[in-house]
């Protein structure tokens, strides 16, 4: 929820535009046009589906005391940092430019911090908990507790396939652009499959973080 709280608060107080600010706002913007203004109805609904998943079904709801969230970001930070640092070495013979960093503490650099947070939440929630676990779902015929490892590598291997496709239906595609998202998503689904959504969207948006700064 701190994610969204930030991503949610700091683009309001620096007035960046309200919607197509990620990927999923992109998807939203033209799949709920129908309903504006209330738009934002559904799309807040759509997103405690997703929670309630999260802290319902899967059980991540343990006490959130001040050293576990202080642990969590952590864990996170050395998972983006390494992903940060690791994956264009991955990808190093399709090398191509980094980001343009911002100037700090200006208005452009919080609006940055603030699409960071929010690509760290809704894409995981959607990508992560939403696409891996549907996927799960199909492949073990509504029995996931009887989920084999094949059925663990298969969601793992076509989540990240179909995140790395979907950003292509607004920018060209090219070879670098979908082996380094493909790369990066099967980082992303590993960890969200071995570790928590926390994690993964703490892990995604401070990655993020780190291309900006």
């Amino acid at each position: 929820m701190g994610l969204l709280i930030g991503y949610e608060g700091i683009l309001r107080l620096v007035g960046s535009p309200p919607t197509e600010r990620n990927l999923v706002d992109q998807w939203m913007t033209r799949l709920l046009g129908w309903a504006t203004p209330y738009e934002w109805v559904i799309s807040v609904g759509i997103v405690m589906v997703g929670l309630a998943y999260v802290y319902g079904i899967r059980r991540e709801k343990a006490n959130l005391t001040e050293w576990v969230f202080i642990l969590m970001i952590a864990e996170a930070a050395v998972w983006g940092m390494l992903l940060y640092k690791g994956l264009p070495l991955l990808v190093a013979n399709l090398r191509t430019a980094y980001p343009a960093q911002l100037a700090w503490l200006t208005p452009d650099f919080w609006q940055g911090i603030g699409q960071c947070m929010g690509a760290g939440f809704y894409e995981e929630l959607f990508f992560r908990v939403l696409l891996v676990e549907m996927l799960l779902v199909l492949f073990t015929g509504l029995r996931t507790q009887k989920a084999t490892a094949f059925h663990q590598v298969a969601a793992w291997v076509l989540s990240a396939a179909l995140f790395s496709t979907a950003h292509f239906l607004y920018e060209t595609p090219t070879t670098y652009a979908f082996l380094y998202r493909l790369i990066f998503g099967l980082f992303m689904s590993g960890i969200y499959m071995l570790r928590s959504f926390g994690i993964t969207a703490w892990t995604h948006a401070l990655y993020d973080i780190y291309t900006v700064i």
